[in-house]
């Protein structure tokens, strides 16, 4: 097949991550893959070193009426069979040059929870005959799918994978000699870019909590924009909790890592929890979105309410009380990631999605 991953991303983020690693699974199993994005987009350098061609589009706002004409261009130029919005700009962009040029199978992947607006535009948006297929990350995103009318068989839940890691004990003490934290002692990790919905305050509100009862643990906060939360850190004189900025070397941070937690009030996937889940760390989450996909409480990890600062901090101190626990429900949880969410599962199923799309597409163009 012929496909083209179509993205207005401009920074790495974890969908941009998700969109490079299935084009290369797709591309070894002798599909012929076409980033189209942004100049300047981060997107342009992953493509170009896994050898995946990369064709120019600027994309300036949903519903860019010229970026679309030159999008249907490129569409037949290229050839594709299968022209996939991998973000929501993309997603308006691909519609528009749908309606210009026949694409044999448009689709679009949603890969956020948030709940799809019921105004006109957002419903043609998403319910248009134009659009032959969904790609959700995780049940919950199905579920957002599903309230605006789509019908369930155009729905694919394919969810967002992670690679195993292999953590370098050398490299964690690199990193806890980094924000000087001694060698025996606990450190609770958080990865998360900062916004509203991911819970960064309330993981510091929760580490206040755990650090009256065990004095020892350190935390880390890493992620794009994290340096806002200075002030909050310095009024809870928390001098032990290291907020760490953007990181490329997530799996170095799991490395200097006991316990991870994941805090949202809202989460389509959670994918930097899988990450730490299949690297063997005990997990600690929120019971929203998809998180409940990966953590089954009190089997592969523990589930708290979202938003309580409180229970939060007691599944912290339940873990570091009691660390044979945390360790037993870390290895159910690691099997567990291993078995659903890695990569060649997942690149199977979106080649089954493909064929499928294009066979009711030939059908109905006869």
């Amino acid at each position: 097949m012929k496909i083209g991953y179509l993205s207005e991303s401009m920074r790495w983020s974890g969908g941009a991550q998700q969109l490079i690693w299935m084009a290369e699974a797709l591309k070894k199993r002798g599909h012929q893959l076409t980033l189209i994005v942004q100049a300047d987009s981060d997107l342009v350098g992953a493509g170009e070193k896994l050898g995946l061609p990369v064709r120019l589009l600027r994309m300036r706002q949903d519903y860019d009426i010229p970026a679309a004409w030159r999008l249907s261009k490129l569409v037949r130029e290229l050839g594709l069979d299968v022209l996939h919005a991998q973000h929501s700009t993309a997603h308006a962009i691909g519609l528009i040059a749908a309606a210009f040029s026949h694409i044999p199978v448009f689709c679009v992947t949603r890969r956020v929870i948030f709940p799809i607006k019921t105004n006109l535009f957002s419903r043609l948006k998403y319910i248009s005959k134009r659009i032959n297929g969904y790609v959700a990350i995780s049940l919950a995103v199905r579920e957002e799918l599903l309230k605006v009318d789509i019908r369930p068989e155009r729905i694919q839940v394919i969810p967002s994978v992670v690679h195993a890691l292999s953590l370098n004990p050398v490299e964690g003490m690199a990193v806890r000699q980094e924000f000087g934290i001694p060698r025996d002692v606990p450190v609770l990790t958080m990865v998360a870019n900062y916004s509203d919905f991911k819970g960064h305050e309330h993981f510091i509100h929760a580490a206040a909590q755990v650090i009256k009862s065990f004095p020892q643990t350190h935390f880390i906060v890493a992620g794009r924009d994290t340096e806002k939360l200075q002030n909050m850190v310095n009024e809870l004189h928390l001098s032990s909790l290291h907020l760490a900025r953007f990181r490329t070397d997530v799996p170095r941070l799991l490395a200097a890592s006991t316990i991870f937690v994941m805090p949202s009030l809202q989460e389509a996937a959670g994918t930097s929890l899988r990450e730490a889940m299949i690297s063997g760390l005990p997990c600690i989450g929120t019971r929203v979105g998809g998180i409940p996909e990966s953590i089954q409480d009190g089997k592969t990890g523990l589930l708290v309410p979202s938003g309580d600062p409180k229970a939060l901090a007691q599944a912290m101190q339940r873990w570091l009380a009691y660390p044979q626990e945390a360790q037993a429900l870390a290895a159910e949880g690691k099997r567990w990631i291993e078995a659903h969410f890695t990569l060649e599962p997942a690149a199977t199923h979106m080649e089954t999605f493909y064929e499928t799309l294009l066979s009711h597409s030939s059908l109905s163009s006869r």
